[in-house]
């Protein structure tokens, strides 16, 4: 009998409701996701939350990838009795390995400019002998002053290199000027912690892109630097210089790989956004014993190329969400929160204030450390930074141990309808936080976070 044709009672599934045996339904499918628990990105807790249940709702809210269903597919071991399909979680055929073709022009500009740089240099070169050769006489006569005259004038092979110098700086200023004129007419380039205007903002950072939902995309690895105890910072070039990655601000990426012969898929967040055009720049911590991190990313070398896909995800910021958010980062869960708080900051027309706890072992984990506090500086009614560490040294100067209920009431906005809390690290503090801010007032939320939820989960 195949998997398709077997089918379990609502009864019969509410007793696989353990951690270490966890069956769910999603849309009358069956799944056993006992051996997944550990490895789901949004954490174990979420699934064992509803473990024996319709998860349906939650699936849906959480804004799932089509890369979902592909994982689940293996899990999958039948039906619920007289149930009705909504989607089938099988597994998509997908075009791997394609590169998107550059746009005309963004193809084009730098080799029309570098041809008008060179028709400028032959012009300007031209006039350039004339205006020497005018000046000095004529090719014979000054060549023969050269050769045999000693004189205060200069002479005429001295007075074409200089003059050819001179023609040649101007040529490369005029060229680059062009080339700023051709990409500012197509769009802006703005460097980071700089206020962006209210227009630029909003289409720069809701622009599509190169990203693709359902079709996996080959990136070279260009740059990794080991920035961190077993964390890289991991910067791959996107297919020209003018290339948007597409990827609205509280969304992920999935990286998917064949280790071990077994396909691994994974999401992450970015902690680039659409203003750095042509590139793409990941925050990732390895673990030994991680599937995709560990068997894959970590032993990455530049020139290596890598699958991406999205967007995904719940969350979908703008501006005016909320008044207040209290952010609570744990480790590399503060690459979330970076991307919102850099939205933020660098938007002008934004005044949301963020009041950010970033607990982590030693000072030394304590990722983008530099960008946090050029932020805190900077937009001081936008940021207010905290760091939290459970193994300080002798001379550490902020918060020490773990984060407390005492802790999120003071550095937490209040619960009320403008704030909102978001939570991103290990699945023991995300736990042990959402009980302290529950108890504090904020609206329990379910096992799937939603934008509309007062505590969000990443």
């Amino acid at each position: 009998m195949s998997v398709e044709d077997i089918a379990y009672t609502a009864k019969e599934i509410a007793l696989h409701n353990k951690p270490a045996d966890a069956w769910i339904i999603v849309h009358s499918h069956v799944y056993d996701l006992s051996s997944y628990i550990q490895d789901h990105p949004g954490g174990a807790e979420v699934l064992i939350d509803v473990a024996g249940e319709d998860a349906s709702a939650e699936f849906d809210n959480a804004g799932h990838s089509d890369d979902a269903f592909e994982i689940m597919a293996a899990y999958r071991i039948g039906k619920l009795q007289g149930g009705s399909n909504k989607k089938v979680a099988s597994t998509v055929r997908l075009s791997v390995g394609i590169t998107t073709r550059k746009p005309i022009m963004e193809k084009n500009f730098s080799n029309i400019a570098r041809g008008l740089g060179v028709v400028t240099a032959a012009v300007l070169g031209t006039a350039g002998l004339y205006w020497v050769t005018k000046q000095q006489g004529s090719f014979t006569a000054l060549s023969n002053r050269i050769m045999f005259k000693k004189t205060q004038r200069l002479g005429f092979l001295e007075g074409f290199l200089i003059a050819s110098t001179a023609f040649c700086i101007a040529n490369a200023m005029l060229s680059r000027r062009l080339i700023t004129i051709v990409r500012s007419h197509q769009t802006l380039n703005h460097p980071p912690h700089i206020k962006l205007p209210k227009r630029v903002t909003t289409d720069i950072l809701n622009q599509p892109g190169w990203l693709h939902t359902t079709t996996f995309q080959n990136l070279p690895l260009v740059k990794k630097d080991l920035v961190a105890p077993n964390t890289y910072r991991l910067l791959f070039d996107l297919p020209s210089p003018l290339s948007v990655l597409g990827l609205p601000i509280g969304q992920h990426l999935a990286i998917t790989a064949n280790v071990g012969s077994q396909e691994v898929t994974r999401s992450y967040t970015p902690i680039s956004n659409n203003t750095d055009r042509g590139r793409l720049d990941l925050l990732i911590k390895c673990y030994p014993d991680g599937k995709l991190t560990g068997g894959y990313l970590a032993n990455l070398s530049v020139g290596d190329e890598v699958q991406f896909r999205g967007p995904k995800g719940a969350m979908r910021y703008k501006r005016g969400y909320c008044k207040r958010i209290g952010m609570l980062a744990g480790g590399t869960g503060i690459t979330p929160m970076y991307q919102l708080i850099r939205a933020i900051c660098e938007d002008e027309q934004d005044t949301t204030q963020i009041s950010l706890i970033y607990a982590n072992r030693t000072e030394a984990d304590i990722l983008l450390r530099t960008e946090l506090e050029v932020f805190a500086r900077k937009y001081p009614n936008n940021l207010r930074l905290y760091y939290m560490l459970d193994n300080p040294s002798s001379e550490w100067q902020g918060g020490k141990g773990f984060v407390t209920k005492e802790i999120l009431a003071k550095r937490f906005p209040a619960p009320d309808t403008d704030s909102k809390a978001m939570i991103c690290g290990p699945p023991g503090m995300v736990n042990a936080a959402k009980t302290a801010l529950v108890e504090l007032g904020f609206e329990k939320s379910g096992a799937m976070s939603k934008m509309s939820d007062q505590i969000f989960c990443f």
